[in-house]
């Protein structure tokens, strides 16, 4: 027995030399609803938990809303009541992130900081995010049309990286069969209500059964709902950075539809895993969707397989080899 707890002392005192040794991350977030921009720094905050040398923290705004949609919701009370640099060894930064530096120390960065670009409008001089583009920075974009958008600027000051973003595969269901979706055609128009009103309204009018969604559901609703779908019509921005939900309906088998929105370019395969409108209007929309309900067995399925393929392409498995890489090396990167 008393080697027994000499043995369980050493394997504490060694575990907690090694705790000692990690240097922390430390994120912000300013959570005032779900959007794909925070799950994607909720997946950066979990690769970082499984790197070797460096721990996450993470600091909230006071107006941080704390519901079922907040990924953070189960760690709230391991998060830092304040923000504080005494804390970290590096910064992760995202979006607006950087406004909770002084302009000082946006100049003259007193951590290295890690910096996610997740929207081509970071290039955009017209935008808010784009004068933060000067400040130094290791810079991880998450398609290339969002890096080539930065290189574009010339403001661009620190390394650049395209990481593209993943998805969590085992967290989805299994794909249902064709014949048990209920949903004939589902419009995504969270982003473009207006827009997915008058679209559904004339897919009604063609005695389709089919679903519109104009307000964020909670995830894993979100997911049944493209599972339950034969065609899911997505109404993005006319620019994004990514466009993870196009992705996710890859993923759980629903047949795509999704207008060019920059960001998409690298995945989103017009003919050869989706379906494109030749321009983002209404007509063409409608004009797509009954291509879509017209398509034969055969081709509808090998858009499907192509479909499934370039989500097992895009795996958060992936994603998080890509960043621990560069957070191995960011010593002798910034």
């Amino acid at each position: 027995m008393a080697e027994l707890l000499r043995f369980l002392r050493k394997v504490w005192r060694d575990y907690s030399k090694t705790a000692e040794r990690k240097r922390t991350v430390l994120f912000y977030r300013d959570f005032r609803g779900f959007t794909g921009g925070h799950l994607k720094v909720w997946h950066y905050f979990n690769h970082v938990l499984h790197a070797p040398d460096y721990q996450p923290q993470i600091t909230f705004s006071a107006e941080t809303l704390w519901d079922g949609t907040n990924p953070w919701l189960p760690l709230r009370h391991q998060a830092l009541t304040q923000w504080n640099l005494n804390h970290a060894n590096l910064l992760f930064l995202a979006g607006m992130d950087w406004s909770i530096l002084s302009e000082a120390q946006r100049c003259y960065p007193p951590r290295r900081i890690i910096n996610l670009i997740q929207h081509v409008r970071h290039g955009d001089p017209k935008e808010a995010l784009y004068q933060y583009l000067r400040h130094r920075a290791v810079r991880i974009c998450v398609s290339e049309p969002v890096a080539e958008a930065l290189r574009a600027s010339g403001q661009v000051n620190g390394p650049l990286f395209t990481i593209p973003n993943g998805i969590d595969l085992q967290d989805l269901p299994k794909p249902k069969a064709w014949e048990e979706r209920q949903t004939d055609v589902l419009v995504v128009g969270i982003k473009q209500p207006t827009l997915a009103s008058e679209i559904a309204s004339h897919i009604k009018n063609w005695d389709r059964r089919t679903t519109i969604l104009t307000v964020p559901l909670p995830r894993a609703a979100f997911i049944d709902l493209l599972n339950n779908s034969k065609i899911s019509v997505f109404l993005p921005h006319s620019t994004e950075g990514f466009y993870l939900p196009a992705l996710e309906g890859f993923a759980v088998g629903t047949l795509v539809i999704c207008p060019d929105c920059i960001g998409n370019r690298s995945f989103c395969l017009p003919g050869r895993n989706c379906l494109q409108p030749p321009l983002y209007t209404k007509e063409c929309l409608l004009e797509t969707i009954q291509k879509a309900l017209r398509l034969l067995p055969e081709k509808r399925l090998s858009l499907l397989d192509a479909a499934q393929l370039t989500a097992q392409q895009h795996t958060l498995l992936e994603e998080r080899r890509a960043f621990l890489k560069i957070l191995g090396q960011i010593e002798t990167l910034s």
